[in-house]
C-alpha cells in the first residue's frame, strides 16, 4: 500500500514539473510586450532564451512519464472501487482521459515550444515579424484538430468525471463546503477560476496563471490519493474484523 501512495506522489510531482515547464515557457518580464501575433504566438517569445524552451521540453517529457504512473494507479483504485453497475462508465472515461493525456501532452507541449522557436529563429534570420508569425501560426493551425480533440477528452473528461465523483461522494469528502472547494480540483475549473483570480494580481503573481491547468491535474491526483486512503482504510477494517472473528 505504501508503494501505491508513492506512485500517486510521483504522479503529483510529474504534474508539478509540468507547472514549472509551463512557467519556463510563458513567464515574462513586467515590461515585456503583451502583443499577440495569432492564436499561440506572442511577441515576448523573441525575448525568451533558447535554454528556457529546451528545459521546458525536457521537464514536460519527464513530467508526462510521472503523470502516467500516478494516473494509472488512480485508474486501478477507481476500477477496484467502481467495478460494477452504472459507475463503470466513469472508470472508462477516466481511462480514456489519462491515456490521452499521456500520449498527447508531451507532443503538444513540445509543439508549443517549437512553434515559439520557429517564430524566433525566422525573425532572427530574416527580420520580418509578420512573416515569422504567419509561418509559426500555420504550424499551430495544422495541429489544431488533434489538439482540440485531446483537450476535450483529457481536460474536459477529467473535469466532468472528478466533479461527478465528488458530488456522488465516491471521493470521501463529506463536508459540503469542502466538496465545493474540491470542485476546483481539475484541469478546467482550476485555471478558469483560480487562474483568472491570479491574473488579476500585479506582476509577478499574475504569471502563476500559466501553470494552473497543469496544477489542476496535480489536484486530481490529490483527490485520488484521498480515495486511495479511504479504500485502504476499509480494507484494513475488513481484515481486522476477519481476524477478530477468528
Amino acid at each position: 500500500m505504501k508503494e501505491r501512495r508513492y506512485l500517486f506522489k510521483i504522479g503529483i510531482f510529474g504534474c508539478i514539473l509540468y507547472v514549472i515547464a509551463d512557467l519556463f515557457y510563458a513567464f515574462h518580464g513586467k515590461n515585456d510586450s503583451q502583443e499577440s501575433k495569432g492564436l499561440m504566438i506572442k511577441v515576448v517569445y523573441l525575448n525568451i532564451s533558447n535554454w528556457r524552451m529546451s528545459t521546458s521540453i525536457i521537464l514536460g517529457f519527464i513530467g508526462t512519464l510521472f503523470f502516467y504512473m500516478g494516473f494509472h494507479e488512480m485508474y486501478k483504485v477507481l476500477k477496484s472501487r467502481l467495478n460494477t453497475g452504472n459507475n463503470i462508465i466513469y472508470v472508462k472515461i477516466f481511462r480514456m482521459a489519462y491515456i490521452t493525456g499521456t500520449v498527447a501532452w508531451t507532443y503538444f507541449h513540445s509543439m508549443f515550444m517549437n512553434v515559439a522557436l520557429i517564430f524566433k529563429f525566422i525573425f532572427e534570420k530574416y527580420g520580418d515579424m509578420d512573416v515569422a508569425a504567419d509561418i509559426a501560426n500555420k504550424v499551430v493551425y495544422y495541429n489544431m484538430i488533434p489538439m482540440i480533440v485531446s483537450f476535450i477528452i483529457c481536460d474536459l473528461g477529467f473535469t466532468v468525471i472528478m466533479i461527478i465523483l465528488i458530488w456522488k461522494k465516491i471521493i470521501p469528502i463529506s463536508n459540503i463546503w469542502k466538496r465545493i472547494l474540491a470542485t476546483l480540483c481539475n484541469p478546467l475549473m482550476c485555471p478558469g477560476i483560480i487562474g483568472n483570480i491570479l491574473a488579476c494580481f500585479p506582476w509577478p503573481i499574475n504569471q502563476l496563471d500559466y501553470g494552473t491547468e497543469s496544477f489542476g491535474h496535480a489536484l486530481v491526483l490529490y483527490l485520488g490519493l484521498l480515495l486511495n486512503d479511504s479504500v485502504v482504510l476499509k480494507e484494513d477494517n475488513v481484515k481486522k474484523k476477519k481476524v477478530d472473528s477468528e
